[in-house]
This record gives structure tokens, C-alpha cells and sequence, in this order.
């Protein structure tokens, strides 16, 4: 499409009153649910959103005309060119300015194993940069990935930094018993005792891992360090991996943009 039908598709969109709903939450909540899939027919947009179908294809129209969305020959939607830039804008502005990737590289090359950073989105904890390690038997985790904010070292880190209104809400989403909850909410308050929180197994079978909070300069929860490994490497060394996670949360919080 070139620059002068592009506007013409953009001006009978906004004609057509899809303006305003560019403006609310729709529009949010279908991007979002296309972040976590690789492509999507708009039936399934409106099953995962509870958004009408015509009201997904006439947003999801919009957004394939501005760039965010691209639509392909088999009528899928996915992350268009501009979900792209977006994307490198924020690689640029946040994890290889210095602060996070440098730190995570320098944390996987001490360790020997996979170091990642994950932030909370809603009711799930997202990897946003990840430095594998060297090792041929070793853990993998894609930049991306996402994981409910219920079980794990990375969880229970984030969690820990929520209000409990909020901790609430996201055990009300999963539909959390009161074991669960009263089991979450023992965990995170150990891990704001410790400065760090450690699982085996919760996530994968075989796979330990510890983290720890990364705060901005007014304490504020920007996201977490994790480290994971094979559990038979862990043995004999998890303090020493503690350590070094708990080291290198500290010396990036004050510097995440």
C-alpha cells in the first residue's frame, strides 16, 4: 500500500467512527492478546478478548492501516512493522544503553547460566531480555515468553513488590483457593524478608532458580533478575548464585529508565 492509499484507508476509517475506538481500551486489549500469539483470526481475537467480532475487525482494520498489525493470506492478524519498531525503540532506550543486557551478560559469563530479566504485565511476569548459556545441556527462555504470576522464583519476586489489592486481583483471575493464596502470600513475605526468592521444579521439571527485585531510585518495582539452571549444576553452589543474582539486582536498580 502506498502513502497516498494509506491515508485514504486511514481517513474512511476514521470517517467510519473507528476514532474513537482507537482511543479505548479495545484497541489495548487486542494488541495484547496478539503480543502473546504468534498470529490470530479475528474470531479468536474476539474469543480471547470478549470483544464483538465486528467491533475486532474494524479496530483490527485500523491497525493494519496504521502499522501495528499486518494481515496475512490465510487471514490471520500478527504483529505488523510497526510493532517492530516499537519494539527496537525500546531495545535501544532501556536494555543496550547499559542498563540491563551488560548486566545480564556479565551475570550468565560468571554464572554459566541462563540469565534473564522479566517485569509484571497485568497478571503475568514477561521476559523481556534473556543471555543464555555456554553450556550444551542448558536452560532456554525466549524474549517474550510469559508466565502467570503464581508460581516460580520470578513470581514470587514480582508479587512480593504488589500491593495486596492488587496481589488479590491476580489471585481472583486464576481463580486461586485459599491455599493458594495463603501459600503466596507466606512466600512473599519471606522474599521481602530475603531480598531474593529461590523454586525448583514449579515452572519445569529439573530447572532451578533464583531471583531478586530491581527497583528504581524512588523504590519503585521495575522488574526482576532471574537465573536459571539445570538443578544438578545448582547443587553446591545455589548461595553463590543467590549472591551474584541478588549483586546484580542491586547494581541495576536506580538505573532502569
Amino acid at each position: 500500500m502506498n502513502h497516498g492509499n494509506l491515508t485514504a484507508t486511514m481517513k474512511e476509517l476514521m470517517d467510519n467512527g473507528a476514532a474513537s475506538d482507537f482511543r479505548d481500551s479495545r484497541v489495548l486489549r487486542i494488541l495484547s492478546a496478539l503480543a502473546k500469539v504468534p498470529q490470530s483470526t479475528v474470531r479468536d481475537i474476539g474469543e480471547t478478548t470478549g470483544i464483538p467480532v465486528s467491533t475486532v475487525y474494524r479496530l483490527v482494520k485500523l491497525l493494519v492501516a496504521f502499522g501495528f498489525v499486518q494481515k496475512t493470506s490465510t487471514r490471520h492478524y500478527g504483529a505488523g512493522p510497526i510493532a517492530v519498531q516499537l519494539a527496537a525503540r525500546y531495545r535501544d532506550s532501556t536494555l543496550a544503553t547499559g542498563s540491563i543486557t551488560p548486566y545480564l551478560r556479565q551475570l550468565a559469563q560468571s554464572s554459566g547460566e541462563l540469565a534473564a530479566f522479566m517485569v509484571a504485565h497485568s497478571t503475568e511476569a514477561v521476559c523481556v531480555e534473556t543471555v543464555e548459556s555456554n553450556h550444551t545441556l542448558r536452560c532456554s527462555y525466549s524474549v517474550g515468553a510469559s508466565q502467570p504470576l503464581l508460581r516460580g522464583a520470578t513470581a514470587t519476586v514480582l508479587l512480593s513488590r504488589l500491593d495486596a489489592q492488587t496481589r488479590n486481583e491476580i489471585y481472583t483471575f486464576y481463580d486461586a483457593d485459599v491455599e493458594v493464596r495463603t501459600k503466596c502470600e507466606q512466600e512473599c513475605s519471606k522474599t521481602r524478608s530475603d531480598g531474593y526468592a529461590v523454586s525448583f521444579g514449579e515452572l519445569d521439571s529439573g530447572i532451578w532458580g533464583v531471583s531478586a527485585p530491581v527497583v528504581d531510585d524512588g523504590g519503585n518495582l521495575r522488574g526482576a533478575v532471574t537465573l536459571m539452571a539445570p538443578a544438578e549444576r545448582s547443587v553446591g553452589r545455589s548461595r553463590e548464585l543467590i549472591n551474584s543474582v541478588r549483586r546484580t539486582a542491586e547494581a541495576m536498580s536506580g538505573g532502569i529508565i
